[in-house]
């Protein structure tokens, strides 16, 4: 199967969700939007080109009911989404990585959201993250 994400990408893949989520999980707008990041996980099992995913994410982003959370993220979704298209070649391996991609950033929002709500706060969700 000439789709397999190895497993330096996918460190890298995680590496870069987590870091994304943890510079704003603290910020306004943060909290309750797993079904933001889930309805892209949902499109990315159909639509895998770059350009229609920045275009839908800036229109989240531009969208009033979802520009909060997206303003927070949108920039540094957009550059891995780009650098998965530079750097991975062919269609299936890049759609695997996108959706790879966009998993890990629910999973990670999850954890920080509950990690947040249990009073933790920022600096103990970051510390118990991929460290």
């Amino acid at each position: 199967m000439g789709s397999a994400v190895n497993a330096g990408t996918k460190r890298w893949l995680v590496g870069e969700a987590e870091q994304i989520l943890d510079r704003v999980q603290g910020q306004d707008g943060f909290r309750d939007q797993t079904s933001q990041l889930r309805n892209l996980v949902q499109i990315v099992q159909e639509e895998s080109e770059v350009s229609v995913l920045r275009n839908f994410i800036r229109y989240q982003t531009g969208r009033k009911t979802t520009s909060k959370f997206w303003s927070l993220i949108h920039k540094d979704v957009i550059k891995v989404l780009e650098e998965i298209e530079k750097n991975l070649t062919g269609e299936d391996l890049r759609k695997a990585a996108i959706q790879q991609f966009f998993g890990y950033l629910v999973r990670h929002y999850v954890y920080l959201d509950k990690v947040n709500r249990d009073g933790r706060g920022p600096g103990r969700a970051q510390a118990g993250g991929r460290r």
